[in-house]
Order: C-alpha cells, then structure tokens, then sequence
C-alpha cells in the first residue's frame, strides 16, 4: 500500500461539516445505505487534502436533522415506550453513528486510493456554565410541532418550555449555552500530533455543567455547533478553521437585488458588517460569530465554503477568506 507523505508545511486544518452534510432526505423508499452514500460525497473532498498531503485534519460536524428524527420517532412511539432521551444523550447518539458513519466512509475511500489513513471518533463533551442566562431564556427550537392541547400537556408533564412558531404550531425551545471548555481537548491535540484524523465535536458538543461536587454531569440544551468547532480549534492551536456549507460566500444584504459576495476580507471588516446585523442569527450569524471568536483568540485563517469546494477554498480561490 502506497504511503501518503506527510507534509509539516501544510497548515493544520479544523474542517466544520453542516449537519445537512450529512443529511438524507428520508422517503419511503430510502436505504439505510444512503447515509453512507451522503457521506461519500462529503468525505471525498477531504481525501482530496490527504492525498496533497495535509496531515493534521480535525472534522466536526451538525447533527440538528438526526436529532430531530430522534425525537419524531420518540413521538411515533410515545404510547409504545415512555420518552426517556434527554438532550445530551441525542447528542451522544448522534456522535457515535455519524462519527461511524465519517470514519467508516474515510477509510473506505483511503484505501480505494491506496492512502494508508484512517480517521477516528472521539465522543465530545463540552463544558457550559450552569449560570448561563441561555438556561433561563432558553431559544433554540428542537424536534417536532404541537398543537396548542398537546404542547399545554408536555409542559405540565415534562416541565418543557415551549413556544408558538408562526402558523406552523407550537414547538420545544431549550437553552443553546456559551461553550467554554473541551473537556477532552488533550486527545484531539495528541491526534494532530501524531497525524491522525479526529471526528468530534459532533453537535456542539454533548453538554456537561460542573456540579456542586465537581462532577461532570450532562444537561438539557444544544450548545451551537460552530462556536464549539472555534474553541476547539483555539484550545489546540489549528491554524485554518473551515466552515463548510450549502452557501459559496458570505453575503451582504443576501436574497436582495443588491446581494453581494465577500470573498477576501479582514477580520475588522467583518466584524463591522456582524455588528450591523447584516448575518442573521437564523442563518450566516452563528458561523461568521465563530470565524470572528476563532480569529481574535489566535486563530490564522478562517474559511466559509460551499461543501463541494473545499480544495478551490484552501487554494483561496473560492468562500469567503478571512484573514486576521
């Protein structure tokens, strides 16, 4: 088997993969295999970068449309099964089968490449403070809509907090908390020391508090995906953050007559228009506030990027570059 050359020049690289990255559009027909088949396509880019030689590779990914099936089917069987998955172990769930599903997929490429890598997951839990004001203004909507009857009875059975969503009916909202520590920061770094591939991060992370006794103990609440992969990215001294999703650039005043591309910009450039309200939280905002965190802490280079042109991105001749 034909060695891939591993090359110190090349940056080391935190590559964010957009939950709809790995996303099947379920039907009645729709094979399990198709996950794979997804993630095939996504996965190919990024050997594309092994095979040039990048070596020090993190992947971190979304999982909001699996965790959104997790609770449907949780609402298809409620009279079956008692509902008993709490929010941080959707997001361990989530972990382990896309991060089996990437690594699986990775290697299969490699090897019909004759690249001797491989790629390997590590369950994330992600540190939040349990004074955060997100626990007591929680806003993130997950999982299914209800009627006005059904969401009156989950919020007296279950103490869930929910609210109206326009015309679409009532929906679950739950804290989305400031992340602030990796707690298992120490493994990814020894990964990219040694060259190896590391999936995590998945889903921003599973959410832990510290309790009184100074334990690790799981919360209910999603912590963004992108403000997580940024901190990650500081706390082990990546050189180039990616953000990979459906968009080529980030654009000012988007779906407008006057919508236009920035394609090289400087942090202080961007953090002008951020502060203007030209991202909204609901789309571009939570990932150029990440690309803003990750380049004030240390960070070199951030990339935002359509999923299919990760190599054009690096080589910066596609996304939005923006430099520090």
């Amino acid at each position: 088997m034909k060695k891939n050359a591993d090359n110190n020049k090349k940056p080391s690289i935190l590559i964010a993969l957009g939950g709809n990255a790995l996303n099947v559009i379920e039907t009645p027909s729709t094979s399990l295999k198709e996950e794979f088949n997804v993630a095939y396509k996504s996965v190919s880019n990024i050997v594309d970068l092994i095979s040039e030689g990048y070596s020090k590779i993190i992947l971190t990914h979304g999982n909001g449309p699996q965790v959104g099936r997790i609770f449907l089917q949780q609402e298809l069987t409620k009279n079956e099964f008692p509902r008993q998955t709490t929010l941080d172990m959707c997001v361990a769930d989530t972990q382990g089968r896309i991060g089996y599903t990437v690594q699986n997929v990775l290697a299969n490429i490699c090897k019909e490449r004759k690249i001797d890598k491989n790629a390997y997951t590590i369950v994330t839990q992600v540190l939040v403070d349990a004074k955060d004001g997100a626990f007591t203004n929680p806003t993130k909507p997950v999982g299914s809509f209800y009627t006005e009857e059904e969401s009156k009875k989950l919020i007296a059975e279950r103490g869930w907090v929910i609210k109206q969503e326009g015309k679409k009916g009532f929906r679950r909202v739950v804290p989305s908390p400031v992340p602030i520590d990796i707690i298992e920061k120490d493994i990814f770094k020894t990964f990219i020391d040694n060259n190896i591939i590391a999936i995590g991060g998945g889903g921003g992370g599973i959410p832990v508090i510290r309790n009184d006794q100074g334990k690790l103990e799981g919360v209910d609440a999603v912590i963004d995906k992108d403000r997580t992969s940024a901190l990650l990215a500081n706390e082990i001294g990546i050189d180039v953050f990616v953000i990979l999703t459906e968009a080529d650039h980030v654009c000012l005043k988007f779906h407008t007559p006057e919508e236009k591309a920035l394609k090289n910009i400087t942090i202080t450039e961007l953090e002008k228009y951020y502060n203007a309200g030209e991202f909204p939280a609901g789309s571009m905002g939570p990932k150029v506030e990440a690309v803003i965190s990750f380049l004030r802490n240390g960070g070199k280079r951030a990339i935002i990027a359509n999923l299919f042109h990760l190599k054009e991105a690096l080589a910066g001749t596609t996304g939005t570059q923006i430099s520090a």
